[in-house]
C-alpha cells in the first residue's frame, strides 16, 4: 500500500511550512526513523519552500490508517496542533498526487521546471538512504515519464515560469526598467542562480552576498557580478534597491537591525527585499519599517493567479496525460503482483523435477556420465520454461484487466494454495509423508 502524507501552499500558510520543512541534510536521519517502527517498508521525501511531503509504502499486512499514523507521527513530531494543514492520500490517489505534483500542475506557478528536479533529488536521496525498494522504484520513474511528457507534449512550461521569475517579474512592476539598479542576492543554491540570471538579464548590477567565498564568489565571478562577505550585510542594504534571498537558513539572516541600520543611511529610496526561502531568510518584522518593502513566496499569488489564465489550456492537456500515465501504471502494479507467484510456481516444479532426477541418477540412472546428466538437467529446464509460459502469460492477461474488486488477489491465493507455494518445507519431505498411490498387494485384498 502507497501512502502520501504532505502539507503545501494549498494548505498551509508559510509560517505553518517553516515549522515543517526538512533540511536535506535531516532527510537521511528521518527516512531511517520511518523505517525503524516496522510500519514502514519504503519512504522518500519531498521538501521544498512549497510543500513538505511523505511518500511510503507499508506492506499488505499493515493497516492503511497505520501507515499514515506512522507519516503523520514523523513529520509533525511534538507539534500536533499542526495536523490539520495536513492531507493524507493512499493507494491510486497517493499516486496521482504524486504525478500532480512532480509534473508542476500542483505548484504555487504552475508549469515551473524546478519541481522534476527537486522530486528527481527526493528519490535519489532516498536511494543512497537505503529507503527506495521494489515499489518505489517502480514507481517514481513512472512519475519521472509522465512529467517529461507534460513539458514536452504541452506548452505548459512555455517561458521562465518560476518563482524567482515571478519575483524577478514584481520587482520589474515596482522599479520598471532594472537598468542600472543595483540587487543584493542571498543563496548560491539552485534558486538563488536562476533569480540571479533573471536579474542580470534584466539589466541589474548584481552583488552576491554570501557565508562562503568560494561558492559565493564563482556564481558572482558566472554572472558578471561582485562578490561581498556577509558580515557587510548592513553596508549593503544601504548601497542596493533591491534584496533577493533563497537560503537554506534555519534562522532569519536578515534581521529587523540589519535593516534599520541601513534605512538611516540609505540615499537610493525604498528598500524592496523578496525572500524566496522557507523556512524564511528575512525576519517579518522589518516589514514595519518605513519605506521597506517585504514580500515573500505567499505574497506572490497575485501574480500567478494573473499567469494561470493563459496556461489553463495547456494544464487540461497535461492533465489528460497524467491520466494515461497513472492508467498504465494501474496497469502495470497488477502485473506486478503477480510476479512472486509465477516465480513461487516456476520454483516448485524445478525443485519437485529436481528431486525426481536426485533419485533416478542414484537408481535407474546412475549409470549416466556427466555428459548424459547434462543433457538431462538441461531437458528439465527447458521443460519447466515451456509448462510455465502459457499459465504466465495468462496470469499476466488476467491481472492486466484486474477490475480492483479483489478478484485477481483470490485467484493467487487459490493457486498458491493448490500448490503449497508458500511452504519452505523440500519437496523429498512431503513426499515421504505422501500416501502410496499403488494398488494394494494380493494379501491385503480382503476380496483375496
Amino acid at each position: 500500500m502507497i501512502v502520501l502524507v504532505g502539507l503545501s501552499h494549498r494548505t498551509a500558510p508559510i509560517r505553518v511550512r517553516e515549522q515543517l520543512a526538512v533540511s536535506a541534510a535531516s532527510v537521511p536521519g528521518q527516512l531511517k526513523e520511518l523505517l525503524s517502527g516496522g510500519v514502514v517498508s519504503e519512504a522518500l521525501i519531498v521538501s521544498t519552500c512549497n510543500r513538505v511531503e511523505a511518500v511510503v509504502v507499508a506492506p499488505d499486512t499493515v493497516p492503511p490508517e497505520t501507515a499514515i499514523d506512522a507519516a503523520v507521527r514523523s513529520m509533525l513530531g511534538p507539534r500536533n496542533e499542526l495536523a490539520s494543514h495536513l492531507y493524507r492520500h493512499r493507494a491510486l490517489d497517493a499516486v496521482r498526487h504524486l504525478f500532480r505534483v512532480t509534473a508542476s500542475l500542483d505548484s504555487l506557478v504552475v508549469g515551473e521546471p524546478q519541481i522534476l528536479g527537486q522530486v528527481k533529488s527526493a528519490y535519489e536521496q532516498a536511494r543512497s538512504a537505503g529507503s527506495v525498494g521494489r515499489t518505489l522504484n517502480r514507481l517514481m520513474p513512472r512519475a519521472i515519464r509522465a512529467a517529461k511528457r507534460v513539458r514536452t507534449e504541452t506548452g505548459l512550461g512555455a517561458g521562465q515560469i518560476s518563482v524567482p521569475s515571478v519575483a524577478v517579474e514584481l520587482a520589474q512592476q515596482i522599479f520598471g526598467d532594472l537598468s542600472g539598479r543595483r540587487v543584493a542576492l542571498l543563496g548560491s543554491g539552485e534558486m538563488g542562480e536562476l533569480a540571479a540570471k533573471l536579474l542580470v538579464n534584466a539589466g541589474a548590477e548584481l552583488i552576491v552576498l554570501a557565508r562562503n567565498e568560494e561558492s559565493g564568489g564563482m556564481l558572482a565571478e558566472r554572472m558578471g557580478g561582485s562578490y561581498r562577505p556577509l558580515d557587510q550585510m548592513s553596508a549593503t542594504l544601504r548601497d542596493v534597491d533591491v534584496v533577493v534571498t533563497a537560503t537554506s537558513a534555519s534562522q532569519p539572516v536578515i534581521l529587523k537591525s540589519h535593516v534599520k541600520a541601513a534605512i538611516h543611511r540609505r540615499r537610493r529610496g525604498p528598500l524592496f527585499l523578496i525572500d524566496l526561502a522557507v523556512p524564511r531568510d528575512i525576519d517579518s518584522s522589518v516589514e514595519s519599517l518605513r519605506e521597506v518593502f517585504l514580500y515573500n513566496v505567499d505574497d506572490l499569488s497575485k501574480i500567478v493567479a494573473e499567469s494561470k489564465h493563459s496556461r489553463q489550456k495547456e494544464a487540461v492537456r497535461a492533465e489528460e496525460i497524467l491520466g494515461e500515465e497513472l492508467e498504465e501504471y494501474e496497469r502495470s502494479a497488477s502485473v506486478a503482483q503477480v510476479t512472486p507467484t509465477v516465480v513461487a510456481l516456476r520454483d516448485r516444479m524445478k525443485q519437485v523435477l529436481d528431486w525426481e532426477l536426485e533419485r533416478s541418477l542414484k537408481s535407474k540412472l546412475k549409470h549416466l556420465g556427466p555428459v548424459e546428466r547434462d543433457a538431462v538437467e538441461q531437458m528439465l529446464e527447458a521443460a519447466v520454461k515451456r509448462m510455465m509460459h502459457t499459465p504466465s502469460a495468462r496470469l499476466r492477461e488476467i491481472a492486466a484487466d484486474d477490475s480492483g474488486d479483489g478478484e485477481m488477489q483470490m485467484n493467487l491465493e487459490v493457486l498458491s494454495d493448490l500448490f503449497d507455494l508458500g511452504s519452505d518445507e523440500p519437496v523429498s519431505h512431503r513426499a515421504s509423508r505422501a500416501p502410496s498411490a499403488s494398488p494394494p498387494s494380493k494379501k491385503d485384498d480382503p476380496q483375496k
